[in-house]
Protein backbone atom coordinates (compact mmCIF):
# COMPACT_ATOMS: atom_id res chain seq x y z
CA UNK A 1 0.00 0.00 0.00
CA UNK A 2 1.44 3.61 -1.09
CA UNK A 3 0.83 6.85 0.41
CA UNK A 4 2.21 10.00 -1.26
CA UNK A 5 6.42 9.36 -0.74
CA UNK A 6 6.33 6.20 1.20
CA UNK A 7 5.15 1.82 0.75
CA UNK A 8 3.57 1.27 3.79
CA UNK A 9 4.79 -2.46 5.12
CA UNK A 10 1.90 -4.76 6.49
CA UNK A 11 3.80 -4.72 9.60
CA UNK A 12 3.02 -0.91 10.04
CA UNK A 13 -0.53 -1.07 9.32
CA UNK A 14 -1.75 -1.65 12.98
CA UNK A 15 1.00 0.76 14.11
CA UNK A 16 -0.84 3.16 12.17
CA UNK A 17 -4.10 2.48 13.94
CA UNK A 18 -2.95 2.90 17.17
CA UNK A 19 -2.08 6.47 16.57
CA UNK A 20 -4.83 7.34 14.35
CA UNK A 21 -7.68 5.71 16.88
CA UNK A 22 -7.09 7.93 19.37
CA UNK A 23 -7.48 10.87 17.46
CA UNK A 24 -10.33 9.61 15.44
CA UNK A 25 -12.46 8.55 18.60
CA UNK A 26 -12.13 12.08 19.99
CA UNK A 27 -13.48 13.88 17.01
CA UNK A 28 -15.98 11.29 15.60
CA UNK A 29 -18.73 13.21 16.61
CA UNK A 30 -17.13 16.24 14.60
CA UNK A 31 -17.07 13.43 11.24
CA UNK A 32 -19.87 12.58 11.42
CA UNK A 33 -21.54 16.15 10.83
CA UNK A 34 -19.71 16.54 7.62
CA UNK A 35 -19.73 12.98 6.28
CA UNK A 36 -22.80 10.54 8.00
CA UNK A 37 -20.94 7.13 7.08
CA UNK A 38 -18.45 8.10 10.07
CA UNK A 39 -20.96 7.21 12.67
CA UNK A 40 -20.87 4.89 15.80
CA UNK A 41 -21.03 2.05 13.96
CA UNK A 42 -17.96 3.16 11.63
CA UNK A 43 -16.04 3.62 15.02
CA UNK A 44 -17.30 0.11 16.54
CA UNK A 45 -16.24 -1.53 12.84
CA UNK A 46 -12.71 0.26 12.43
CA UNK A 47 -11.69 -0.29 16.47
CA UNK A 48 -12.62 -4.08 15.66
CA UNK A 49 -10.73 -4.56 13.18
CA UNK A 50 -7.82 -2.95 14.54
CA UNK A 51 -8.15 -5.75 17.45
CA UNK A 52 -8.22 -8.37 15.19
CA UNK A 53 -5.19 -7.91 13.15
CA UNK A 54 -3.22 -7.11 16.03
CA UNK A 55 -4.42 -10.31 17.12
CA UNK A 56 -4.13 -12.19 13.80
CA UNK A 57 -0.32 -10.89 13.99
CA UNK A 58 0.53 -12.10 17.45
CA UNK A 59 -0.32 -15.57 16.62
CA UNK A 60 2.76 -15.38 13.69
CA UNK A 61 5.33 -12.79 14.61
CA UNK A 62 8.82 -13.95 14.53
CA UNK A 63 9.39 -16.27 17.52
CA UNK A 64 12.83 -16.05 19.69
CA UNK A 65 13.95 -18.92 18.25
CA UNK A 66 13.01 -17.64 14.33
CA UNK A 67 15.11 -14.54 15.00
CA UNK A 68 18.03 -16.83 17.00
CA UNK A 69 18.31 -17.92 13.65
CA UNK A 70 18.46 -15.05 11.03
CA UNK A 71 21.34 -13.65 13.63
CA UNK A 72 23.27 -16.94 13.71
CA UNK A 73 23.03 -17.03 10.12
CA UNK A 74 24.50 -13.31 9.73
CA UNK A 75 26.82 -14.39 12.03
CA UNK A 76 27.91 -16.93 10.40
CA UNK A 77 28.27 -15.53 7.19
CA UNK A 78 30.06 -12.17 8.88
CA UNK A 79 32.86 -14.68 10.11
CA UNK A 80 33.32 -16.28 6.54
CA UNK A 81 33.68 -12.65 5.27
CA UNK A 82 36.04 -12.02 7.49
CA UNK A 83 38.22 -15.60 7.28
CA UNK A 84 37.84 -14.68 3.27
CA UNK A 85 39.50 -10.88 3.98
CA UNK A 86 42.89 -13.15 4.99
CA UNK A 87 42.31 -15.59 1.81
CA UNK A 88 41.81 -12.70 -0.50
CA UNK A 89 45.86 -11.63 1.07
CA UNK A 90 46.96 -15.31 0.38
CA UNK A 91 45.82 -15.12 -3.22
CA UNK A 92 47.23 -12.18 -4.10
CA UNK A 93 50.74 -13.04 -2.43
CA UNK A 94 50.36 -16.10 -4.31
CA UNK A 95 49.70 -14.30 -7.79
CA UNK A 96 46.66 -15.90 -7.89
CA UNK A 97 43.20 -13.90 -9.70
CA UNK A 98 41.14 -13.07 -6.37
CA UNK A 99 37.58 -12.80 -8.55
CA UNK A 100 35.92 -15.49 -7.37
CA UNK A 101 36.56 -14.47 -3.51
CA UNK A 102 35.38 -11.02 -4.65
CA UNK A 103 31.82 -12.33 -5.99
CA UNK A 104 31.50 -14.57 -2.85
CA UNK A 105 32.14 -11.37 -0.38
CA UNK A 106 29.66 -9.39 -2.42
CA UNK A 107 26.59 -12.35 -1.95
CA UNK A 108 27.76 -12.42 1.54
CA UNK A 109 27.38 -9.13 2.00
CA UNK A 110 24.56 -8.51 -0.07
CA UNK A 111 22.55 -11.78 1.77
CA UNK A 112 22.21 -13.74 -1.11
CA UNK A 113 23.30 -16.90 1.03
CA UNK A 114 21.88 -19.16 -1.67
CA UNK A 115 24.57 -17.27 -4.10
CA UNK A 116 27.39 -17.49 -1.47
CA UNK A 117 26.62 -21.65 -0.80
CA UNK A 118 27.18 -21.79 -3.78
CA UNK A 119 30.51 -19.90 -4.41
CA UNK A 120 31.93 -21.53 -1.48
CA UNK A 121 32.05 -24.83 -3.40
CA UNK A 122 33.94 -23.45 -6.32
CA UNK A 123 36.26 -21.64 -4.04
CA UNK A 124 37.47 -24.70 -2.38
CA UNK A 125 37.88 -26.49 -5.71
CA UNK A 126 40.14 -23.42 -6.62
CA UNK A 127 42.27 -23.52 -2.99
CA UNK A 128 42.59 -27.47 -3.34
CA UNK A 129 44.08 -26.62 -7.08
CA UNK A 130 46.43 -24.50 -5.32
CA UNK A 131 46.83 -25.68 -2.23
CA UNK A 132 50.33 -26.10 -1.71
CA UNK A 133 51.07 -22.51 -3.15
CA UNK A 134 48.53 -20.84 -0.95
CA UNK A 135 50.43 -22.65 2.14
CA UNK A 136 53.68 -21.37 1.02
CA UNK A 137 51.63 -17.52 1.70
CA UNK A 138 50.23 -18.63 5.12
CA UNK A 139 46.85 -20.07 4.61
CA UNK A 140 45.63 -23.27 7.26
CA UNK A 141 46.05 -26.32 5.60
CA UNK A 142 42.73 -27.14 6.94
CA UNK A 143 40.84 -24.11 5.56
CA UNK A 144 39.36 -26.21 2.79
CA UNK A 145 38.03 -28.26 5.03
CA UNK A 146 36.36 -25.34 6.95
CA UNK A 147 35.23 -23.41 3.95
CA UNK A 148 33.08 -26.93 3.93
CA UNK A 149 31.98 -26.57 7.31
CA UNK A 150 30.47 -23.09 6.47
CA UNK A 151 28.84 -24.39 3.81
CA UNK A 152 26.68 -27.22 5.79
CA UNK A 153 26.12 -24.70 7.96
CA UNK A 154 24.87 -21.81 6.11
CA UNK A 155 22.75 -24.14 4.21
CA UNK A 156 21.10 -25.60 7.35
CA UNK A 157 20.86 -22.13 8.70
CA UNK A 158 19.05 -20.68 5.38
CA UNK A 159 17.15 -23.78 5.00
CA UNK A 160 15.53 -22.93 8.74
CA UNK A 161 14.86 -19.18 7.59
CA UNK A 162 13.75 -19.45 4.75
CA UNK A 163 10.86 -22.18 5.97
CA UNK A 164 10.25 -19.76 8.61
CA UNK A 165 9.59 -17.00 6.28
CA UNK A 166 7.63 -18.94 3.99
CA UNK A 167 5.31 -19.75 7.09
CA UNK A 168 4.90 -16.45 7.89
CA UNK A 169 4.23 -15.20 4.07
CA UNK A 170 1.58 -18.05 4.05
CA UNK A 171 -0.17 -16.79 7.32
CA UNK A 172 -0.05 -12.70 5.75
CA UNK A 173 -1.38 -13.85 2.41
CA UNK A 174 -4.12 -15.83 3.79
CA UNK A 175 -5.53 -12.73 5.58
CA UNK A 176 -4.69 -10.15 3.47
CA UNK A 177 -8.13 -9.20 3.44
CA UNK A 178 -8.37 -8.24 7.11
CA UNK A 179 -5.12 -6.32 6.07
CA UNK A 180 -6.78 -3.97 3.37
CA UNK A 181 -9.89 -3.80 5.28
CA UNK A 182 -7.96 -2.21 7.96
CA UNK A 183 -6.33 0.18 6.11
CA UNK A 184 -9.52 1.20 4.46
CA UNK A 185 -10.15 2.84 7.67
CA UNK A 186 -7.27 4.20 8.07
CA UNK A 187 -6.99 5.74 4.66
CA UNK A 188 -10.69 6.68 4.76
CA UNK A 189 -10.31 8.80 8.51
CA UNK A 190 -6.46 10.30 7.11
CA UNK A 191 -8.38 11.77 4.30
CA UNK A 192 -11.30 13.11 5.75
CA UNK A 193 -9.56 14.73 9.07
CA UNK A 194 -7.20 16.43 6.89
CA UNK A 195 -9.55 18.64 5.21
CA UNK A 196 -12.01 18.81 8.49
CA UNK A 197 -9.03 20.27 10.44
CA UNK A 198 -7.10 22.02 7.46
CA UNK A 199 -5.19 25.05 9.03
CA UNK A 200 -5.47 23.76 12.53
CA UNK A 201 -2.37 22.15 14.81
CA UNK A 202 -4.77 18.86 14.39
CA UNK A 203 -4.22 18.54 10.78
CA UNK A 204 -1.15 16.16 11.80
CA UNK A 205 -3.35 13.91 13.51
CA UNK A 206 -4.49 13.09 10.57
CA UNK A 207 -1.07 13.09 8.20
CA UNK A 208 -0.19 9.17 7.09
CA UNK A 209 3.30 10.17 5.74
CA UNK A 210 4.19 11.95 9.67
CA UNK A 211 3.35 9.38 11.41
CA UNK A 212 5.61 7.11 8.97
CA UNK A 213 8.37 9.26 9.24
CA UNK A 214 8.11 9.48 13.59
CA UNK A 215 7.83 6.10 12.99
CA UNK A 216 10.74 5.12 11.35
CA UNK A 217 13.17 7.72 12.72
CA UNK A 218 13.79 5.63 15.35
CA UNK A 219 15.26 2.70 13.99
CA UNK A 220 12.19 0.13 14.17
CA UNK A 221 11.56 0.81 17.36
CA UNK A 222 8.03 2.61 17.39
CA UNK A 223 7.64 5.36 18.77
CA UNK A 224 4.46 5.31 21.33
CA UNK A 225 0.89 6.79 20.56
CA UNK A 226 -0.17 9.37 23.04
CA UNK A 227 -3.88 10.58 23.72
CA UNK A 228 -4.53 13.76 21.86
CA UNK A 229 -5.50 16.93 23.14
CA UNK A 230 -9.10 17.93 22.42
CA UNK A 231 -9.44 20.30 19.26
CA UNK A 232 -12.10 23.13 19.12
CA UNK A 233 -12.70 23.50 15.46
Amino acid sequence: METTGFTIKLEEYTTLGDFILPSFTRDQSVFVTHFTKFDGTFLSNFTAKLAFVKELESTYQLTEQQKNTTRNLYLQAAELNNDLNFTSLYFKDAGLSTTVITALKKDINNHNIEGAVLKIESLKQFIVANQPLLEDQGMPHNFPAKLTGYKVDLQTKNKDQNEYMKAHKELTDANMTHYTELYGYISQIAQKGKVIFKKTVYADEYNISKYLKKMRANNGSTPTPTTPATPNP
